[in-house]
C-alpha cells in the first residue's frame, strides 16, 4: 500500500482546478475592474471555437489514456506511456484542451483579463503540475520516456 502512494506524480494542485481558479479570478477581476474587449461576432465565433476544440481535445485524449489502461489522474499510478492520438503533437493535450476551453469562456465572457491572466497560467500549470509529473514520467519510464519527450513538444 505505502508503495502505491508513492507511485504518482506528485502536482502541487489538482490540474483542474489550477484552470479554474484561474478562470474565476479573470471573471471576478472583470466584475471589481472590467476590462472589457469589443463584443463583436467574430470573438463570439472564436471563444466558440476554442471552447469546442479544447472539450473535444481532452475527449480524444482521454479516450487514447482509457485504451492504453492508464489514468489521467495525476493522484493515482501511470501504468503506460501514451504517445498516440494527440499525444503524439503535444505531451500534455489535456492541459492544452483545459487552455482553450479557459480562452474560449474569456472571449465568450468578453473580458481581457482572461487573456492577461494566461501567461501566468502557463507558468503556474507548467511550474506547479507540469514539472512534477515530468520528474515522474522521467524515473518510471526512462529511456521511453526521454525519446518521447525529445521528439513531442511539451504544448504544442
Amino acid at each position: 500500500m505505502m508503495s502505491e502512494n508513492r507511485d504518482r506524480a506528485r502536482v502541487m494542485v489538482p490540474p483542474p482546478m489550477v484552470f479554474l481558479g484561474y478562470l474565476i479570478g479573470a471573471l471576478i477581476m472583470n466584475w471589481v475592474l472590467p476590462f472589457s474587449i469589443p463584443w463583436t461576432l467574430i470573438l463570439r465565433i472564436i471563444g466558440g471555437l476554442a471552447l469546442a476544440a479544447g472539450i473535444l481535445l481532452i475527449i480524444s485524449a482521454f479516450s487514447q489514456m482509457m485504451n492504453a489502461h492508464t489514468t489521467p489522474d495525476a493522484n493515482q499510478p501511470t501504468t503506460a506511456l501514451v504517445t498516440t492520438g494527440p499525444y503524439r503533437f503535444s505531451r500534455n493535450p489535456i492541459y492544452l484542451g483545459f487552455f482553450l476551453i479557459y480562452i474560449g469562456f474569456t472571449l465568450l465572457a468578453g473580458t481581457l483579463w482572461g487573456i492577461i491572466l494566461s501567461p501566468f497560467l502557463l507558468w503556474t500549470v507548467s511550474h506547479a503540475v507540469i514539472n512534477m509529473e515530468e520528474v515522474y514520467l522521467k524515473n518510471k519510464f526512462k529511456d521511453e520516456y526521454a525519446n518521447y519527450s525529445s521528439r513531442t513538444r511539451r504544448w504544442i
